[in-house]
C-alpha cells in the first residue's frame, strides 16, 4: 500500500519544472477556497431557512472533523511526504503528522453537509471546490493520496452522522415546540443578553 501511495504522490506532486502559475493556483486553492466555501454557505444561510439548516450541519461537521483529525494525529502520527524525502514540498509543513488531511477533511465535511438541501447543484459545486482543495494539497507536496482518501471518507461519515444524529433531531424538536414558547424563550434570551 505504501508503495502505491509513494508512486501516486510522485505522479501528482509538482516537480521543479511545474509552471509557476499552477503552483500559485494550488496555493490559492489550498489557502483561500475553503474560506470562500464557508463564506458562500454563510451568505446563503442569511436568505433561506434550508441553508441555515445546512450551515448548522456544516459547522458542527467541520468542528467534529477537526477534533477527530487532531486526536487521530496525536494518537497515530503518520508522517508527511517530506519525512521520506519525497518530492518537493511547495508549502513547508515541517515534520508534523499529515494523516488525514485537515484541509481536505474540513472542506469535504462542509461540502457533504449540503446534501440535505433539496437541490443537488450546491453540493456538487461544493464537492468540486473540495476536490480542487484536495488536489492542491497533493500538488503542493504536503499530503499523500491516502491522507486525502481518508479525509474524504471521514468527512462523509461525520457529515452524515451529524445530519442524522444532531441537526435532524434538533430541527424536529424545535418544530414541535409551540411558537409562543419559542418566542418567549427568544425574548428571555435577548433580555438576559442585555
Amino acid at each position: 500500500m505504501q508503495a502505491l501511495d509513494f508512486a501516486l504522490f510522485g505522479w501528482l506532486n509538482a516537480d521543479a519544472s511545474a509552471p509557476l502559475w499552477l503552483i500559485e493556483f494550488a496555493r490559492f486553492a489550498s489557502e483561500v477556497l475553503p474560506a470562500l466555501l464557508a463564506v458562500t454557505i454563510i451568505a446563503s444561510a442569511m436568505f433561506d431557512k434550508r441553508w441555515r439548516y445546512a450551515l448548522f450541519t456544516a459547522l458542527v461537521s467541520v468542528i467534529a472533523t477537526w477534533v477527530i483529525v487532531n486526536v487521530f494525529r496525536s494518537a497515530l502520527p503518520f508522517p508527511r511526504p517530506a519525512f521520506f524525502g519525497l518530492g518537493i514540498q511547495w508549502e513547508p509543513q515541517g515534520m508534523r503528522p499529515g494523516f488525514p488531511s485537515l484541509h481536505a477533511a474540513g472542506t469535504f465535511a462542509a461540502a457533504f453537509s449540503l446534501w440535505c438541501l433539496p437541490q443537488r447543484a450546491p453540493m456538487l459545486a461544493a464537492l468540486a471546490v473540495a476536490a480542487v482543495v484536495a488536489w492542491s494539497r497533493l500538488y503542493l507536496g504536503v499530503h499523500f493520496p491516502s491522507d486525502i482518501a481518508a479525509a474524504v471518507l471521514l468527512a462523509a461519515l461525520v457529515s452524515i452522522m451529524v445530519e442524522r444524529g444532531v441537526s435532524r433531531p434538533l430541527s424536529l424538536a424545535l418544530a414541535r415546540m409551540p411558537a409562543r414558547r419559542r418566542l418567549a424563550r427568544a425574548r428571555r434570551t435577548s433580555l438576559n443578553a442585555d
